[in-house]
Formats: structure tokens, C-alpha cells, sequence
């Protein structure tokens, strides 16, 4: 049966879905008080980046206003050139010879899964995701700092491997002006 454009269009949208269930990021706790959460209120866009690992992506991150709960995700982009020997072998990535599959969650959007915010001071973890370059979970961590409209600041990633590689890198959103 050859496949048609409605139905790989079809195929496309429920991965995509599946993958990706909100629309405006998952669900992030705040913990901080009142006054130091309504700091973070608004709507924030950015990005982050790496030197060493060459990744790059897109931060949103959404909080409503009198809330103790926020949406955010991280959209990540992985090396270059990782992604240029997958295309150059014609491999799926989420494949693997044998029954195990190589890649058990590669939705590229990841939640972040707690934001604590004290004097300024915003850190946060990410949820743990599967990384492509060494095969294996890894965690990562951030921390930065509020100033007016915009925070900043660093982040590090451990690979959960055998050699438990750190790579870190900056980032920084702004908030949307309404």
C-alpha cells in the first residue's frame, strides 16, 4: 500500500502530538514566595547554547500572574554532526537492530520540571532526556538571575554514562512585552 500525503501528513501531526501535548509547555512548579514568584510573571522567550557540544534551542516559558504554577519547555537541537552522519547513513535514529529501541523518548521538546526562584535568583532542573551523542539519559541543571525583563544565565548537563560527561553552557529569555 502505497502511503499518501493526507496520511503521512496525519502520521506527522500525531507524533508531533505525542510528543509535544501542550501547546504552551508542560506544567512547571514555582516554589519561592509570593512576591518573589510574581518577579517571573509574563510571557518569556529565548534561547540557550553550547560551545563544547554544539547544541543550541529555544526557551518558552509562560507565568501566569498570581499563579505558583508555570509552562515552560526547551526545545533542543542536537550537534551538527550527529545529525549529519544520521542523514548520511539514511539510519533511523530511534531504531536499533535487535528489539531494543537505541532512542526510548526522542521528542526534542523537554520539560523543565521545577523552577525555584529566591532573591532574584532563578534555578531549575530539566527533566531527564535521552542523548543521541552518548546514548544514554542525561540531567541537566540551570541557574541564573532577574533583571527587569529579561533572566540569564548558566546551565551544566551530566550524561548519566560510564565516563559521567559534564558540558554546560548559557542561556537567557526575555519577556515578551504585551
Amino acid at each position: 500500500m502505497k502511503p499518501t500525503l493526507r496520511s503521512l501528513g496525519l502520521l506527522a501531526l500525531a507524533t508531533t502530538l505525542s510528543c509535544h501535548p501542550f501547546s504552551q509547555g508542560a506544567p512547571v512548579p514555582i516554589q519561592g514566595t509570593q512576591e518573589e514568584i510574581s518577579v517571573i510573571a509574563g510571557e518569556w522567550n529565548g534561547e540557550y547554547w553550547t560551545k563544547d557540544a554544539g547544541r543550541h534551542g529555544v526557551i518558552r516559558f509562560i507565568m501566569p500572574e498570581h499563579a505558583d504554577t508555570g509552562f515552560g519547555e526547551v526545545e533542543i537541537t542536537f550537534s551538527p554532526a550527529l545529525a549529519a552522519a544520521a542523514a548520511a547513513s539514511g539510519a533511523d535514529p530511534k531504531t536499533h537492530a535487535g528489539e531494543d529501541r537505541l532512542d526510548p523518548d526522542p521528542c526534542p521538546f523537554l520539560s523543565i520540571k521545577v523552577v525555584r526562584i529566591e532573591k532574584n535568583e532563578v534555578r531549575g532542573t530539566l527533566d531527564p532526556y535521552w542523548d543521541p551523542d552518548c546514548e544514554c539519559r542525561t540531567q541537566t541543571v540551570f541557574e541564573g538571575k532577574v533583571t527587569g525583563n529579561r533572566m540569564e544565565g548558566t546551565f551544566s548537563s551530566r550524561r548519566q554514562s560510564a565516563e559521567r560527561q559534564v558540558f554546560s553552557g548559557k542561556w537567557r529569555v526575555e519577556r515578551r512585552r504585551s
